[in-house]
């Protein structure tokens, strides 16, 4: 495993929860438990009455690093097509979640693709869990996004090599969209598998995850509701809340700002809330009520979503209100700053044990802080430095 990836990402508490790190781990190493972030499985030889822990990542590619999307910056992908549309025909649904789901069901129906990733909920244990789906009545069953963390792409071997999809959408965060961007952007030709199954992402507009405390904790601490009365869980972005229906028909509605608390650590460092590295991104952000925004970014993306509208999954609707979309950018490059503040961080931290990394630690201060005055750095010069001694 990279040392990098430990201490860059799981100790700052960064880590996207995308999964993808466990799928292409060479090695097998890393599998995830209730943590924020994977965990790296010890491995010991027996000599004699010793127990010798073995390195097991010591000669490892690295493939956990390549595909992290915390150790790269993303630049957004260009828009191809920006349209508001909302779900036709058996669902009539304006919600994110709906709108994925009849855009998938064109895809799949007219075979662009074979099968599609995504994360779901157990409706027996309403644990979120990742799930492969290859036919359209499956994909109908499904309850579609739902905001409640999963490491979707933990199940990115089973759908390549066991069940052996070859044209596979993924739909997950915009920090899982970043993941198979990296993915992609890696060239080793042991990852080639994985490149050659995936046709497109979808990701939904998203502010952050919720962790799966969210139902056991809130549900029965703060609404008195056991796990055990509650039929699904449905995320209705567009209205701010996530409504519970109950096996005995009645719902129940919990404000998105009521459960804030039990968001992922790691969303904290995504600055990427429009899926801009998606090759479609869906949510509510610039679409009048009954609708959402979808924004292509792929000929992949472009092909799927026009199927879509022919088969007539798809309602098209009034045009994007661009000034919705640019309050959201907005609110990313403020994002951005801090990020870099903690860059600088991490970078400081570098420095202190490699003093090569010493003048690079400096020239990002100085670009976030600005350059003292020259003025100032005379007086700095004539007068001396006082008690400092820095130097």
């Amino acid at each position: 495993m990279s040392d990098r990836l430990e201490r860059e990402v799981w100790a700052l508490e960064r880590c996207a929860g995308c999964g993808l790190c466990v799928a292409t781990c060479s090695k097998g190493m890393l599998h995830w438990t209730e943590d924020e972030h994977p965990l790296r499985e010890v491995r010991e030889k027996a000599l004699g009455l010793s127990r010798i822990p073995l390195d097991s990542c010591s000669f490892c590619q690295r493939f956990c690093e390549k595909t992290c999307p915390r150790l790269q910056e993303w630049a957004p992908l260009e828009v191809r097509r920006l349209v508001t549309a909302r779900a036709v025909g058996v669902i009539n649904s304006g919600e994110p979640g709906d709108v994925i789901k009849n855009l998938l069901m064109a895809a799949m129906a007219s075979r662009l693709i074979d099968g599609v990733l995504l994360a779901d909920m157990n409706p027996w244990t309403l644990r979120p869990e990742a799930r492969v789906v290859t036919g359209v009545g499956e994909l109908a069953d499904t309850l579609g996004v739902q905001y409640i963390w999963t490491p979707v792409l933990s199940a990115l071997n089973e759908a390549v090599f066991k069940q052996g999809m070859q044209n596979l959408a993924i739909v997950g965060t915009p920090c899982a969209a970043q993941a198979i961007r990296a993915l992609f952007a890696a060239d080793n030709e042991r990852l080639q598998p994985y490149r050659s199954a995936i046709r497109f992402t979808i990701s939904p507009f998203c502010m952050g995850v919720f962790v799966p405390a969210l139902v056991g904790i809130y549900l029965a601490e703060e609404l008195g509701i056991g796990s055990g009365e509650v039929k699904q869980l449905v995320a209705l972005p567009s209205q701010d809340k996530i409504m519970a229906v109950l096996w005995d028909g009645t719902r129940r509605d919990i404000p998105t700002a009521a459960v804030q608390k039990y968001t992922r650590r790691g969303c904290a460092s995504c600055d990427d809330y429009l899926g801009e590295s998606a090759d479609v991104a869906v949510g509510t952000v610039g679409a009048v009520p009954g609708y959402s925004t979808v924004i292509v970014r792929s000929t992949a993306g472009v092909v799927a979503l026009q199927h879509a509208l022919n088969f007539g999954l798809l309602e098209a609707g009034p045009a994007v209100d661009q000034a919705a979309l640019d309050k959201a950018r907005a609110e990313k490059e403020r994002r951005e700053r801090a990020q870099a503040f903690e860059g600088l961080l991490i970078l400081t931290l570098d420095a202190l044990q490699d003093p090569a990394r010493r003048v690079e630690a400096r020239r990002e201060f100085e670009r976030l802080y600005g350059s003292p005055p020259r003025a100032e750095m005379e007086i700095v010069k004539e007068v001396g430095c006082g008690i400092c001694s820095g130097c």
